[in-house]
């Protein structure tokens, strides 16, 4: 065995144990070189759109959008992989490293590193995901779980795939109503248990602000990343959908309840 045949088979080793060991899924892998890894089938590249709960069961669902966030695929995925995607998306970083920062540092010690991920098939309503990783210049595809898959892909900068015709099939028109709170400067979500517990929020009623634009009208009303919106004029905000409900009335400046940092605040919102 050649040094290199050692070193990528200790690389995929200790990837396996500890993906096994964090998070139990079928695991499967193979050494390929650049030319069999290319794309099997037309590809298109997705981003994560957003993170929402199931009106149903409250379950969290990341939702994947083309280029023109006007299709996205909707992921149904658990609290502990939907709060991994949310710090990595609002850019936090824990005291100490999580299962996926952990793993990462792995990849990274073996002098590896992930290069895209590709949402494959859905059978049996279970969405199936390959991880293409590197080491000196050799590709290891692994078979994931979406859901671990895009925190990777987020750690490591690396571009999200789907299957065109997986994507066309199974993707749904995104909300027209985004374009309000969109031109206002911000990108929400809806509160995970998971995420609420983070927060040290005692609910998940609520909107998180994910993200605020730099010079938007939401930025210069004193909105943060990371606040919790709870109420609009004395109207409580339970998810995306009655905070959309409220906003598309047409009214444009507001009193609301924000939960910061432990505290509850009150700040007015020009929605224009």
């Amino acid at each position: 065995m050649t040094p290199k045949e050692k070193t990528i088979r200790v690389f995929a080793a200790i990837v396996c144990c500890v993906l096994i060991f964090v998070c139990p899924f079928e695991i499967t892998f193979a050494a390929v070189n650049e030319q069999a890894s290319n794309k099997p089938e037309e590809l298109i590249e997705v981003k994560v759109y957003n993170l929402s709960l199931d009106n149903t069961n409250q379950n969290p669902v990341v939702l994947l959008s083309d280029s023109d966030e006007k299709q996205a695929l909707s992921i149904w995925i658990s609290p502990f992989e939907a709060n991994a995607i949310y710090l990595e998306l609002a850019d936090i970083k824990p005291y100490r490293p999580q299962t996926h920062e952990l793993l990462k540092r792995i990849i990274q010690k073996v002098k590896g590193t992930v290069r895209r991920i590709v949402i494959t098939h859905v059978k049996e309503n279970l969405y199936y995901a390959v991880i293409v990783m590197e080491t000196e210049g050799t590709i290891i595809e692994m078979d994931a779980r979406p859901s671990d898959s895009i925190v990777l892909a987020l750690k490591f900068n690396a571009p999200i795939f789907v299957g065109k015709s997986l994507f066309n099939k199974m993707s749904i028109a995104i909300e027209e109503k985004k374009e309000a709170i969109k031109q206002y400067g911000l990108t929400l979500q809806d509160l995970t248990p998971a995420l609420a517990q983070y927060f040290s929020f005692e609910s998940i009623s609520g909107v998180l602000v994910s993200d605020v634009r730099n010079g938007s009208n939401a930025e210069k009303d004193g909105l943060k990343t990371g606040d919790i919106i709870v109420e609009i004029e004395n109207e409580s905000i339970k998810n995306m959908d009655s905070l959309k409900n409220v906003i598309s009335r047409g009214i444009t400046d507001v009193r609301s309840k924000i939960y910061r940092q432990n505290e509850f605040i009150f700040l007015r919102l020009r929605l224009k």
